[in-house]
């Protein structure tokens, strides 16, 4: 609250020459004579912003055509004590944030002694000689309601905040001026607002201003302010994240490439490729190609997004299985009927276990699942092929394709 006072130095200095001595009174009211000391008010206020101890009371005689005024200080403990009162009826003001600028026309809430929202209202109280005590008062409510604007909802980037009204006489129009730390973000008659990427670590206060004098009734020309509680300072909101995944095969060469998923529209996304847990130096685009170094590692890709006002969220795929070392197969021999041809696999990690298949045109021929194939009839003209296919407990199951031979010639008679 302090902060939203300091924001108001010019007034609170006017509030401060009213705690020394000077005497404020409305246009149309005489500035109260000085008198011998023949009388005295004290009593109690008690309020949240009563600490800040910049508060008074002020005494309101009834003349019968003039209202004089006599001010005192609330200390930072509630008490307060107006001395130097003449014999009279009086209605008593408590100002608990003690912002009183005559020229600006502006003036904090004055709640009157007992529990009422205008001078007219307030009760009456009568001081002779001597003091008169127990004027005690309560300003965080009215009858009830809950003096000061309340903000209420989760001050987090995204959502709306609401606040309360306030006590106001009837009919009160009500302005609302809303911050963030000391940055105005809007005002005017709007109770709410949704906060922004900007909001974050800021805390938001509401001031309420409505259309009346000091004496709770309707100005042209005076308000009266209220100055909420600050929220705490606004968190960043959760960020809609994806679950990233891997594509292609873990071996040797291959290029694996992230699949993003889902994330909130705006959101920027950067990638960082691991091998085992072990960050890889510089694999850091949507894409990477496995060197024959990662062989027997796994491979994973964090994806983190960033988006303004909100938390940086990192995502880990699944790891592939293990990089598995895999070769292009060759095919030796004549492509001839009756000729024998033979897959040379290439290299391929230890202990991997080796299968075959042949083809012609790319079609499968039946049980030709050998390292090496004689070349029937039936596949005069057509183009062999060979894939191997590489299977490893915990590795990747790979499988590679030779080049195609030229057509199969006829046999020579």
């Amino acid at each position: 609250m302090g902060a939203s006072l300091r924001r108001r130095s010019a007034a609170l200095a006017v509030g401060a020459a009213l705690l020394a001595g000077s005497i404020w009174a409305l246009p149309q009211a005489a500035v109260a004579a000085e008198a011998t000391p023949t009388g005295a008010i004290s009593g109690k206020v008690t309020g949240d912003q009563i600490a800040e101890g910049y508060g008074y009371v002020g005494a309101w005689l009834d003349t019968g055509s003039q209202y004089d005024v006599y001010y005192g200080q609330i200390k930072p403990n509630g008490d307060y004590r107006i001395e130097g009162l003449p014999a009279g009826t009086y209605r008593v003001g408590f100002n608990e944030l003690g912002i009183d600028d005559e020229e600006l026309g502006v003036t904090s809430w004055t709640e009157w002694w007992n529990d009422a929202l205008t001078l007219d209202d307030g009760t009456d109280v009568v001081v002779g000689a001597g003091t008169l005590t127990g004027i005690d008062a309560k300003v965080d409510s009215v009858r009830g309601v809950a003096s000061d604007p309340v903000i209420s909802g989760s001050p987090v980037v995204g959502n709306k905040l609401t606040v309360s009204r306030g006590a106001w006489p009837a009919g009160t129009d009500v302005q609302y001026a809303w911050y963030a730390n000391y940055s105005l973000l809007s005002y005017g008659p709007a109770s709410s607002i949704t906060l922004g990427a900007e909001t974050v670590g800021k805390r938001i206060m509401v001031e309420a201003y409505g259309d009346i004098d000091a004496t709770g009734y309707p100005s042209a020309d005076a308000v009266q302010v209220k100055i909420g509680k600050d929220t705490a300072p606004v968190k960043a909101a959760a960020l809609q994240a994806g679950t990233p995944s891997v594509s292609g095969t873990a071996t040797v060469g291959a290029t694996l490439a992230t699949k993003a998923g889902a994330w909130a529209k705006g959101t920027s996304l950067s990638y960082q490729w691991h091998a085992s847990g072990k960050k890889i130096n510089g694999a850091t685009k949507a894409s990477y190609k496995v060197p024959a170094s990662l062989v027997g590692k796994t491979i994973t890709v964090t994806v983190t997004g960033k988006k303004a006002g909100y938390v940086t969220t990192s995502k880990v795929s699944k790891a592939t299985a293990k990089v598995s070392l895999s070769a292009t197969p060759v095919v030796t021999g004549t492509a001839k009927v009756g000729q024998k041809l033979a897959a040379k696999p290439g290299r391929w990690g230890t202990g991997t276990r080796l299968s075959y298949q042949w083809y012609a045109n790319g079609k499968a021929i039946s049980k030709a699942t050998a390292s090496t194939l004689t070349l029937p009839a039936a596949v005069k003209g057509k183009k062999i092929t060979v894939k191997v296919t590489g299977k490893q407990t915990g590795y990747t199951t790979v499988t590679t394709t030779s080049k195609a031979t030229a057509a199969v010639a006829a046999k020579k008679r």
